[in-house]
């Protein structure tokens, strides 16, 4: 019953992890051609007067988050892949034997007699 368990939350935290890393994919590297220009930090940006300060910090705070949610996606896969070989490795002796799962057909209990 225990390697179920641990197999269960292993494929669970793999699965969340996943997710995670779809909606949050890791950082890529800017592979753009070409120059940008750059504006001093005061410079207007648009219409309703939000500097290029304030745009760097919105996007440095988006950057983090994004980080931070890949991150715990690869990190929920590993606990998760972790549970699972636990749970495969798991000896024997550890399993409850006063309930089994499945009855043991084809032995022969020499001493039912």
């Amino acid at each position: 019953m225990r390697i179920k368990i641990f197999n269960t939350i292993g494929l669970t935290l793999g699965i969340v992890g996943v997710i995670f890393i779809f909606i949050w994919g890791p950082p890529q590297p800017q592979l753009k051609p070409g120059i940008s220009i750059g504006l001093e930090d005061a410079t207007p940006i648009c219409k309703s007067g939000k500097t290029v300060a304030e745009y760097n910090k919105e996007v440095k705070t988006r950057r983090t988050v994004h980080e931070v949610m890949s991150r715990l996606g690869l990190i929920f896969i590993m606990i998760g892949f972790g549970f699972q070989l636990w749970g495969t490795w798991l000896p024997e002796k550890s399993i409850d034997e006063s309930t089994p799962d499945s009855p043991d057909i084809g032995t022969n209990n020499k001493n039912a007699t």
